[in-house]
């Protein structure tokens, strides 16, 4: 039966051209060469959510968020800031990354701010239907969509994922999360894209779900 350690296991196998995966591979601009493993832990922490409430379901991971710190939706800044339950930096550090300031993302930080301020940050899964980070024209420090074998070969992982948390409520954020559900026949709501309609409009749209 799939559990959390499994799953994170599972999805730092695959190596594809122009994808990078957080969970086996480490990139030059993090603190340390135990990037990956420290990613894995994180991930797990993540998912070993009990009673979870909501599984919120983005469509890829991005160069500011997941490639750091191996959890979807969460930037360096997030965890520094203390808002991502049951996650801590390795012992011994203060950053994860090389940069003056610590990566930030704005999708992150309106997702976070919006959990916690409906009190359920501790008790949502966070996920993306292509768990590796698309890497565009600039490499490590840009994003692109996936390509329809990289979302093919994400909906696998993302069933058992699902399959580790039955008849929890799921939410899609954006195009290639609706689409990867809706081809797995899995029952979900639809939220507004904060990175396209900001935090109000993302944040509206989950209370009407919670409601």
């Amino acid at each position: 039966m799939m559990n959390p350690k499994l799953y994170v296991e599972a999805i730092a196998v695959p190596m594809l051209p122009r994808v990078h995966n957080p969970w086996a591979q480490t990139c030059p601009m993090e603190v340390g060469y135990t990037g990956a493993e420290d990613r894995k832990q994180r991930l797990v922490a993540h998912l070993d959510c009990p009673e979870p409430e909501l599984i919120l379901v983005g469509n890829a991971a991005g160069y500011q968020e997941t490639r750091f710190t191996g959890i979807p939706f969460t930037s360096e800044k997030v965890i520094l800031d203390g808002l991502v339950p049951r996650v801590t930096l390795p012992s011994g550090t203060t950053r994860l990354s090389k940069l003056h300031e610590p990566l930030h993302e704005q999708m992150a930080e309106i997702v976070w701010k919006a959990l916690h301020e409906h009190g359920i940050a501790h008790k949502t899964v966070l996920c993306n239907a292509v768990p590796w980070h698309p890497e565009g024209e600039k490499g490590s420090k840009s994003n692109r969509s996936p390509t329809t074998r990289e979302i093919q070969l994400g909906r696998i992982y993302l069933h058992s994922l699902l399959d580790m948390y039955p008849n929890v409520p799921i939410a899609a954020v954006g195009a290639v999360a609706e689409t990867s559900l809706a081809d797995l026949g899995a029952h979900f709501n639809i939220l507004k894209d904060p990175s396209v309609f900001g935090y109000q409009a993302f944040n509206e749209s989950i209370e009407q779900l919670l409601l």
